[in-house]
């Protein structure tokens, strides 16, 4: 990670940004309000940007979504290269991506008094083809909920009029979309947003969401410690147990109406039906680490790659009669 990517990820703990405010009123598909909290309180391990290929060809694909906007608009487009602090409350902070001139206002862009010296910003977006159907049809405002906060956080917190939001879908499907500001929203986004700082400065976590947030939050069992589960506790038990039998069953037939069809198959490939593909069984390889191996002939080596983890694992007792 650069330097100048450390120092922007560290700026961003300070406060709530663009990227935090849909996960905190639970409209994000990517992140919870869990996941805020651990990243804001540091109660999560730092993620490295080396896992994530599509952050780096996102920061790659900035810079040509936002030359085929000014190609495509006549806009003359900016960088702010500043963390914009919003003067009212100073945990409301946006890293815009460009903000777009208005020659009847102010030359280049500046923040001044509080606010940016233009009436329009610019967010650049690239999306997977698989997601195009969560973007309305080009010029028009409808965007994906997540985004939708992302630019009215960044309008409020600017004094923008209008957001455009230039996206790449699938490399190959650019659209634009303009935003109008609406302060009531931003107003409810920031009474969300002061509630969850008080639970970063309290230290008090937010409720899980998912899974993976109650493993997050209680990733160590108490020896002994037993408590007496409620009524709806008992019944969410049983209910589980319950869908857990019926998958078992479901499973159970899925093997068996796999058999039949492989048995059918024997070594072929493909299986036909009135001249058309309906399946194919095909041999697949892979390599593997064969860390048996490795820990026995090579023991020094195994040991520095080799990483202890830990999950907790739920299991149901039967009830006995």
């Amino acid at each position: 990670m650069n330097i100048q990517r450390s120092e922007f990820l560290a700026g961003r703990k300070a406060g709530i940004g663009g990227s935090d405010i849909a996960a905190i009123v639970g409209l994000s598909k990517f992140r919870t309000p869990y996941d805020v909290w651990a990243d804001k309180t540091g109660a999560s391990e730092p993620e490295s940007d080396d896992d994530k290929p599509w952050l780096y060809w996102g920061q790659v694909l900035e810079d040509v979504v936002a030359r085929e906007y000014g190609l495509r608009t006549g806009a003359k487009v900016q960088r702010v290269n500043a963390q914009l602090i919003y003067p009212d409350w100073d945990r409301a902070i946006a890293n815009i991506d460009r903000a777009v001139v208005n020659p009847d206002i102010s030359g280049n862009v500046r923040w001044k008094d509080g606010r940016l010296t233009t009436d329009r910003i610019l967010e650049c977006k690239t999306a997977n083809g698989f997601a195009a159907s969560l973007w309305g049809p080009d010029g028009s405002d409808e965007i994906p909920e997540t985004y939708l906060c992302q630019v009215q956080w960044y309008m409020g917190i600017t004094g923008a009029s209008h957001a455009d939001l230039a996206v790449l879908i699938g490399g190959n499907d650019y659209r634009t979309y303009t935003i109008e500001a609406h302060s009531d929203l931003f107003a409810d986004l920031m009474t969300e947003a002061q509630a969850f700082w008080k639970l970063v400065e309290n230290g008090i976590a937010p409720d899980p969401q998912t899974v993976a947030d109650a493993q997050a939050r209680w990733p160590q069992h108490l020896a002994s410690k037993s408590i007496m589960a409620g009524g709806s506790v008992a019944r969410a038990v049983d209910d589980l147990a319950e869908l857990k039998e019926r998958m078992s069953e479901m499973k159970a037939q899925e093997d068996a109406l796999k058999l039949q069809v492989m048995s059918a198959m024997g070594d072929a490939e493909i299986l036909e039906d009135m001249g058309s593909p309906i399946a194919t069984w095909k041999t697949q390889t892979a390599d593997r680490l064969d860390g048996k191996a490795l820990r026995k002939d090579h023991p020094d080596i195994a040991t520095l790659y080799t990483k202890s983890t830990s999950t907790r694992v739920l299991r149901l007792k039967s009830r006995k009669d």
